[in-house]
């Protein structure tokens, strides 16, 4: 009896029966793997997981030489691809030009495809081809190997499940709706006129059981609606057909998915299972398990198999290819290197022959030393002139008395002092001046106006004197500030 294993995390179906075009289920087991052993259909805990496939085996006798893996998870990449009528060579070229960019740079794949139906009278198939790295397909087989089981076969839960239901229901009805109720995990897949449309999968978080866990798979069916209405797809959904559950009512259900926005009679899968009703329903349960009893017969339906032919068409191991490319390209960037210090090293000596002879010429010696009398020379002069400079702006610093100078002076005496110009300092910029009044407040307001001046740095004045005849006089300080009389009228007093 052939043997399925399905893997995605921490629970496993497996279904023992017969393999073939129609798969025929005899008995199915779902266990629960070692914790933590199985992420996203990756196997993350080796050791403990081949321990379990040991004792597993060994408790329920299963076959070691005729087994199937189908692998969940999101480490496999899949797309629905339309292909002209190609040979078998060319369509397995031109769907690998399809998927060219979904693998990373750098890395191994192998593709697998399996055929659909499409519209009838279109001169195109419909394949949903995936692609997966080399490495993580031989990681499982080796894994298996190790518990002492044979891979015979090694598929995607996505692309197989959609192989077995184009190939099952798809007969029974032409636009229909699969529900999957995985654990925690639903799916959603649609049919439309007989060819698949759409596939996702989304996490529910409530118990499995519960009513509200089957509220969040009607609920997981909106956005299946919305892909209806945004693709403006107006057949009408003749079934929703559900696998995955083993004591659901269809009715209390169909209440609860017309309320997101699909109506339409709700059923539990059977069609295409077989003729036995209670097998047909315990079948369901493991659906994905089941998928790898079916085979539509063709090798590029199997990772194994394209694999193999990888292997085959290089005589030289992936290991040993490597090893020659490191030590090809080491050698090359070698050889370059040692090239281009060479050329540097050729390029620099003959700069340096160029410009020792450049410095040794007599003709350049005589000029050069003609130069550097030439550029002393200039440097005096330009240190003369300079100085020069700086004597004639130090100069023209120093204030003057000019008549227009002294107009300031009188101006703003007018009306309040009678004033005397005394003694002028040039070095210090300071101009004495006497005011007379016949009153305070007048000299006080003179004194006032000279402050407003900008021509005076400051202001400063000695105490009041009263004088014989009556009047008060007051002896002004003032500080000019810098270069003031320099322009206008030049004639000094």
């Amino acid at each position: 009896m052939s043997v399925s294993i399905y893997l995605n995390n921490q629970q496993v179906q497996i279904v023992v029966g017969t393999r073939g075009r129609k798969g025929v289920y005899q008995n199915s087991y779902v266990l629960d793997a070692p914790e933590g052993s199985i992420i996203n259909g990756i196997v993350t805990d080796s050791n403990s997981f081949v321990r379990f496939l040991k004792e597993t085996w060994g408790t329920y006798r299963l076959s070691k030489s005729d087994v199937h893996l189908v692998v969940g998870g999101n480490k496999i990449h899949g797309r629905n691809v339309e292909v002209p009528m190609l040979s078998a060579a060319k369509t397995t070229e031109y769907l690998n030009r399809e998927l060219s960019d979904m693998g990373k740079e750098g890395s191994d794949y192998v593709v697998c495809y399996n055929v659909l139906s499409g519209k009838s009278g279109k001169k195109l198939r419909n394949f949903y081809v995936e692609m997966a790295e080399s490495e993580l397909i031989k990681d499982y087989v080796d894994i298996f190997k190790e518990a002492g089981i044979t891979l015979k076969s090694l598929v995607s839960a996505e692309g197989n499940i959609l192989s077995l239901i184009d190939k099952t229901v798809n007969g029974y009805f032409k636009t229909f709706i699969l529900q999957i109720m995985n654990g925690n995990i639903v799916t959603n897949i649609l049919w439309v006129d007989g060819s698949f449309n759409y596939y996702n999968s989304v996490r529910c978080f409530n118990d499995v059981g519960t009513g509200a866990y089957y509220d969040d798979c009607a609920r997981s069916l909106s956005n299946l609606n919305q892909f209806i209405q945004a693709h403006k797809i107006e057949q009408k959904i003749e079934k929703i057909l559900i696998a995955g559950s083993d004591k659901l009512d269809v009715m209390y259900y169909g209440d609860l998915v017309s309320a997101y926005g699909i109506t339409a009679p709700v059923a539990i899968v059977n069609q295409g299972l077989g003729p036995n009703a209670e097998n047909n329903h315990k079948a369901q349960q493991v659906i994905y398990g089941l998928s790898g009893l079916y085979t539509d017969g063709k090798k590029e339906s199997n990772f194994l198999a394209n694999i193999g032919k990888k292997e085959k068409k290089s005589k030289v191991s992936s290991e040993m290819k490597r090893n020659i490319a490191i030590v090809a390209i080491t050698f090359a960037v070698m050889v370059v290197l040692f090239f281009g210090a060479l050329a540097l090293r050729m390029s620099r000596q003959i700069k340096y022959n160029i410009l020792e002879k450049y410095n040794e010429d007599p003709t350049i010696n005589s000029q050069v030393m003609m130069f550097d009398a030439a550029s002393l020379r200039r440097d005096t002069l330009a240190s003369r002139a300079n100085s020069i400079e700086n004597v004639l702006n130090t100069i023209n610093t120093y204030p003057i008395l000019t008549k227009d100078v002294e107009k300031v002076l009188f101006s703003t005496a007018k009306g309040y002092a009678d004033i005397e110009i005394g003694s002028f300092d040039a070095d210090n910029g300071l101009v004495n001046v006497t005011a007379k009044a016949k009153d305070v407040e007048r000299i006080n307001q003179y004194i006032f106006r000279l402050q407003e001046q900008d021509i005076f740095n400051s202001v400063k004045y000695t105490g009041y004197n009263y004088n014989q005849d009556g009047t008060w006089s007051i002896n002004v300080t003032c500080t000019f500030a810098e270069g003031v009389g320099r322009e206008g009228d030049s004639d000094e007093e």
